[in-house]
């Protein structure tokens, strides 16, 4: 079984939150946080998702704290994923998909919106609780400990994350 680490993040604006409308073969048409895998390039999480936000939606954010973490398994490609949902704290730019040009997501990735959270009842989306569990911690500012990103050697006292 493969594995990803995906990194995503929750922008929260006027009663809206951030979405990108996504289409794949297995799930159809379904509306997910904007984010994505870690590549090799990318020292942490939250750099993965500063990185995936400006290619998904244009926008360049400032990530905060970890909200929670959600597993799934993936069976059409047998992957296990784990997914770390982050807060964003604020962001710059225009919502934009040109970014996308020449990427593998060009095709996956049909819109990015904001999206009236009280709207989300009348869609599909993953994760399905976002509105009844994700959201109401952001409220409550009940925010997961993340203790950090570290590289083994010399430098294993020095963290990443930020």
């Amino acid at each position: 079984m493969k594995h990803r680490i995906r990194a995503a993040g929750i922008a929260l604006q006027d009663n809206k939150i951030l979405m990108l409308r996504v289409r794949d073969q297995y799930s159809g048409e379904y509306w997910i946080p904007p984010g994505g895998g870690l590549e090799d390039s990318d020292v942490s999480s939250k750099q993965a998702l500063v990185r995936e936000c400006r290619e998904e939606t244009g926008l360049d954010v400032t990530v905060g704290p970890l909200l929670c973490v959600r597993e799934f398994h993936e069976i059409s490609t047998d992957r296990y994923h784990v997914e770390l949902f982050y807060l964003l704290e604020s962001w710059s730019g225009t919502l934009s998909l040109d970014n996308l040009a020449g990427l593998n997501d060009s095709e996956y990735i049909q819109q990015v919106a904001w999206v009236d959270i009280e709207a989300l009842n009348q869609y599909k989306v993953f994760p399905a609780d976002i509105a009844s569990t994700i959201l109401p911690l952001i409220k409550t500012e009940q925010f997961a400990t993340h203790l950090g990103s570290y590289v083994q050697g010399s430098n294993d006292d020095v963290n990443y994350l930020d």
